[in-house]
């Protein structure tokens, strides 16, 4: 049985590097984003209109939501480890 503990705490640990992985690809595409609207934005300085697409202002609230689950998913497994 002691094998068991190890290898939840091995699995633990993968789980945790993977959150830290989307984490990061998560900040990177809210960066680009940005990026995005900030271009889009700049160019609806010349059109009677905006160019920035709601649905991407709302991509961007939704990645904000999602960083904060990832975060609530590293800390609940660091919880976990650090019961063991």
């Amino acid at each position: 049985m002691t094998g068991s503990v190890e290898e939840l705490r091995g699995g633990l640990a993968r789980v945790a590097e993977h959150l830290h992985s989307a984490h990061d690809v998560a900040r990177h595409a809210g960066t680009l984003i940005d990026d995005a609207v900030a271009i889009l934005a700049r160019l609806s300085e010349e059109h009677p209109e905006s160019l920035v697409p709601v649905e991407l202002n709302r991509a961007s609230d939704e990645l904000g939501r999602t960083l904060g689950m990832i975060q609530a998913g590293s800390v609940a497994v660091a919880e976990i480890d650090a019961r063991l």
